[in-house]
């Protein structure tokens, strides 16, 4: 911009300064100088500005490639990722159906009393189709098939849930603490709440186990400030402070496992209404805290 107005003053100088001044001396000489110079001065200037543009739209739309090919990598990327996760998950929630049928298949092949033989058949039997309702479920979800919201009775819950790990609290010698109020209830899928909960509950017995035989396992509910609050505390041999940070993160397991247990676990809860956080770990207890929407 300051360019062009001194370019157009001395463009001018020869229309504002007296006659006399313009044909002799230093005038004379600015005169000449900007009738010869000025255009050709131009021509480069302009010259020099569509280059820029020209080169500026190249470089716009070289950006813009890199940036689709950038784009297309990612989703790759992320549909791989997609895939483990799936892949995961699936693994995650058949394996305790499927550690209960090992247990139950090695009691059977052990057990002489008919009546006790059809127990542990009917115990198998109910495991392989929890496996396969969970399978079932997975392939709802991933369609994008969602259940209605329900009315869900917490203590009946937790009581299939105690039904669930009975196998691992035998194995485990663990003993399960359960208390909840009768007829208190939450929103929310009862499918969702029952496996967020095992997902928690079961990770904690695997402490317990990796601790020694034994242990207290306590799921406590109630309802507090407009929410219910599940708390489940186990007296394992805690977190470790350097995983602490990382326990809702799939994958980040400190035991070898999968460590999407915690993730589903949270993500149903979330589903829901609801949140699943991490409360301490300190004098021999673990804590943590679900809540849900009351009924």
């Amino acid at each position: 911009m300051i360019g062009f107005f001194v370019g157009l003053f001395l463009a001018s100088m020869n229309h504002i300064l007296p006659a006399a001044r313009v044909q002799e001396g230093v005038g004379r000489w600015a005169i000449f100088i900007v009738d010869w110079v000025a255009p050709p001065l131009a021509g480069v200037l302009l010259a020099g500005a569509l280059l820029y543009a020209h080169r500026a739209r190249r470089l716009h739309a070289a950006e813009q490639a890199a940036a689709q090919v950038l784009a297309e990598r990612l989703a790759g990327t992320e549909r791989r990722q997609a895939i483990w996760v799936i892949a995961a998950a699936v693994a995650h929630d058949v394996k305790n159906p499927l550690h209960n049928l090992a247990l139950l298949v090695e009691e059977l092949s052990e057990e002489k009393d008919p009546v006790a033989r059809d127990e542990l058949i009917r115990r198998i039997r109910e495991n392989v189709g929890r496996a396969s309702d969970r399978l079932s479920e997975l392939s709802r979800a991933g369609k994008g098939e969602e259940g209605g919201e329900e009315t869900v009775d917490l203590a009946g819950a937790l009581e299939m849930v105690r039904e669930r790990l009975g196998p691992t609290l035998q194995e485990t010698a663990a003993v399960l603490h359960i208390e909840c109020p009768r007829g208190l209830s939450v929103r929310g899928d009862a499918h969702a709440v029952r496996s967020a909960v095992e997902n928690v509950a079961a990770n904690a017995l695997e402490a317990l186990q990796a601790h020694g035989p034994g242990g207290r396992l306590s799921l406590r509910a109630s309802r507090k400030d407009g929410v219910v609050e599940l708390l489940i505390q186990d007296d394992g041999p805690g977190v470790p402070e350097q995983l602490q940070p990382r326990l809702f993160t799939p994958f980040a397991s400190g035991d070898g496992g999968t460590g999407l247990g915690l993730a589903i676990a949270r993500a149903l809860a979330r589903a829901g209404g609801g949140d699943l956080i991490f409360s301490g770990s300190s004098g021999g207890r673990t804590t943590f805290r679900f809540t849900f929407q009351p009924a």
